[in-house]
């Protein structure tokens, strides 16, 4: 008996020594090549393989690589929805994370982080309904959103007109802020001129959808205003096309 314990014992230790040489520790280029992979996986038709990658991608980014936190809450999920559109498991698992997740932000709604976790979720579903119920959340919780301003086409398209102000805010507060986050962003660039006309195009585009929602909410004459104000430190046919609304 004494025999067949001590043998058993010495079994058990081996696996188990065993099991922690299995453990993989994973690096940061694991962390990118998961997600390189599973796009990859995606445009060959390997849908559930590119699903597992994905899951996994977003569980385990930040543990080993902690610079993914903007790429995992934008590419990665667009590619995850996207994969979505072709394989409708991938749409389930995607909304199944984004419960959890949102239950958990439930539990402590201050929490900042968690917040832009499910709304970066919310707006790669396109849930704007989801969203929106996030965002007032949010506001009774001391959690202030201006990342929706990026995402202003799309709740202009709502036409939920409290909603539009809510995100805008201060008009005028908003135009001096896109402003400042502008010329920071050129003097960083050192008079790179090809990495300037792309980051001006894009304040373009944020300033204009800027104007059209003071146009829904305030009316013209005031978009008007802020429209000249605006093109007093970024002259753009963008934002000089603005309010040419039929």
């Amino acid at each position: 008996m004494l025999v067949v314990a001590i043998a058993t014992l010495v079994s058990s230790h081996a696996q188990a020594a065993g099991s922690q040489q299995t453990i993989k520790s994973y690096t940061a280029a694991d962390v990118t090549s998961a997600l390189s992979r599973a796009e990859q996986f995606r445009r060959e038709g390997k849908y559930k393989q590119a699903l597992e990658l994905h899951v996994w991608y977003h569980k385990n980014a930040l543990k080993y690589d902690p610079a993914q936190y903007g790429v995992r809450l934008s590419f990665a999920l667009s590619d995850w929805a996207e994969l979505g559109q072709a394989y409708p498991p991938a749409l389930h698992e995607l909304r199944s994370v984004r419960n959890d997740t949102l239950t958990t932000y439930k539990k402590n709604p201050s929490d900042a982080l968690m917040y832009g976790e499910v709304m970066s979720i919310d707006l790669a579903l396109d849930d704007l309904q989801s969203a929106n119920a996030l965002f007032y959340l949010g506001q009774r919780s001391g959690v202030n959103d201006d990342s929706l301003m990026l995402d202003l086409d799309r709740i202009l398209q709502t036409g939920d007109l409290k909603w539009i102000s809510d995100v805008i805010g201060d008009p005028s507060k908003k135009l001096d802020a896109f402003k400042h986050e502008r010329e920071t962003a050129l003097a960083a660039l050192s008079g790179r001129k090809d990495l300037a006309k792309g980051l001006d195009e894009m304040y373009a585009s944020q300033v204009a959808n800027l104007l059209r929602a003071v146009a829904k909410v305030n009316g013209l004459p005031a978009a008007r205003k802020l429209q000249k104000k605006a093109l007093t430190f970024l002259d753009s046919p963008t934002i000089r096309n603005a309010l040419n609304i039929p």
